[in-house]
């Protein structure tokens, strides 16, 4: 604010408020002199005050290191729960995907239990896959002529002899039978 407006107003003196334009759109005065509006820059001598250079106002004032400071605080105060919303929400999605998984697993172990308790089909798997027969069945197993023939090259073994015998104990013990 400026030195005027802290003054209270002299007697009989018109205030700029109270002012109104004249018909040729200046201010009115006492003495009918006209006089730049309040607040224009019209040079250095328009202030009241008579200096002639300005005051320069700093780059950081207190408010704005206040107000930077206050920031800094709100951004580190929610800067922890924002982190765990977001670990809570990948850890949501990924349960959701599991359970998903095991739904599936649900269904496929389900359809497999209603397949067992049918009789045709484990006869149908018990004749293909473990080569059961009844009694009065002749079962016949075809060998492939490209079976038979095998490497016939007498070069020596990439590995020893332990490591092959060791490898046929594992696929013997695997239940899946795979290897």
């Amino acid at each position: 604010m400026s030195r005027e407006s802290k003054q209270p107003p002299a007697k009989g003196k018109k205030t700029a408020k109270s002012a109104e334009p004249s018909r040729s759109g200046k201010t009115g005065t006492k003495d009918g002199a006209s006089r730049p509006a309040r607040g224009s820059k019209a040079g250095p001598s328009s202030r009241s005050t008579g200096r002639t250079r300005q005051r320069v106002r700093p780059m950081l004032t207190s408010r704005a290191a206040i107000l930077a400071l206050v920031v800094c605080a709100i951004a580190l105060t929610l800067a922890y729960p924002l982190r765990e919303y977001v670990a809570q929400r990948a850890q949501v999605a990924q349960l959701q995907e599991e359970r998903e998984r095991m739904e599936d697993n649900v269904a496929y172990l389900e359809q497999r239990s209603e397949e067992l308790s049918d009789d045709e089909y484990v006869e149908r798997e018990a004749r293909t896959r473990l080569h059961y027969r009844y009694p009065d069945e002749t079962a016949y197993i075809v060998v492939r002529p490209e079976a038979e023939t095998g490497p016939e090259h007498d070069e020596e073994p990439d590995e020893p002899w332990f490591t092959t015998l060791w490898e046929s104990v594992l696929q013997a013990d695997d239940p899946r039978g795979s290897g």
